[in-house]
């Protein structure tokens, strides 16, 4: 996820002669973020289970349970990724001052919010978020020391594609996430057969904002390209149909279905770079 949420405003900035080096070094920052809260979000969690007893869901904190790693080495790497984190952070602030203390104090608070997000309906949208717009944001200012319309339009679509990727995932977890407590947008639709309308909803309203774009000319005609992304989200949503009336039996079955979402993000991904090539080309 950080690689291709990375990877889309990088070439952009490359192919405008932004700092290559920059580009890297904040994929270094970004990176280690993304590692951190993973780890912040798993260690939030087992905490939750270790004092009331509630299933995990499949292969969460499987590390914990197994005994393979401690809790105090696990702080331990994780406080290390945080501080590679803000290292990085402080190095842009020193070049560019007040634009990446504004983009890195939004990321750091909905980083530190996620944990709880799914218990008030916002995890995907927070994710979404960090991830597109303020990945694309941050990486195109510290190459190219200015922002772009055109970057902000592409990060719109690409930011209804990573919370596709997530209500993928809580859709195969309603039932989990209902009795755990949780309010993931897939609940807020209170039935399964509904939030897989909803799932549509988002895949065409990606293709709305892109086509919308398009018309205004916020971004070249290349970037018709991305629709042919729409194969991988009809085969996605054919196989989440099957699921309106159960749930995955184990973990294998899961992420078939799961990994279907994220080829979904990966093509649209690529096509997205290919775009941006043939436009500067």
């Amino acid at each position: 996820m950080s690689v291709m949420a990375w990877l889309i405003p990088f070439v952009y900035g490359v192919f405008s002669q932004g700092n290559i080096f920059y580009g890297l070094i904040a994929f270094l920052g970004i990176i280690s973020l993304h590692l951190a809260a993973n780890m912040f979000d798993d260690f939030v969690d087992f905490q939750r289970h270790k004092k009331i007893k509630n299933n995990l869901q499949k292969g969460k904190c499987s590390y914990f349970l197994d005994n393979q790693i401690s809790e105090f080495s696990f702080l331990f790497f994780m406080s290390v990724l945080f501080l590679l984190a803000l290292f990085v952070g402080f190095y842009f602030i020193y070049l560019y001052k007040t634009p990446i203390i504004i983009i890195m104090a939004l990321t750091s608070v909905l980083c530190l919010i996620y944990p709880f997000s799914s218990y008030f309906g916002c995890g995907e949208i927070i994710i979404g978020t960090i991830f597109s717009p303020m990945v694309f944001i941050g990486v195109y200012y510290v190459m190219m020391q200015k922002f772009s319309l055109e970057l902000l339009a592409l990060s719109l679509p690409f930011a209804i594609m990573v919370v596709v990727l997530l209500y993928t995932h809580s859709f195969l977890d309603f039932n989990y996430d209902m009795c755990d407590g949780k309010k993931t947008i897939c609940l807020i639709c209170r039935n399964k057969k509904f939030a897989y309308y909803f799932l549509i909803f988002l895949i065409f309203f990606a293709y709305f904002s892109t086509l919308i774009a398009l018309i205004l000319k916020v971004v070249s005609l290349a970037y018709f390209l991305t629709f042919f992304a729409l194969l991988p989200a009809i085969s996605l949503c054919k196989s989440v149909y099957n699921y309106i009336d159960k749930e995955p039996q184990n973990e294998q079955e899961f992420l078939c279905v799961f990994n279907k979402a994220q080829n979904l993000t990966v093509v649209y991904t690529i096509l997205t770079i290919i775009s941006i090539i043939i436009t500067y080309i």
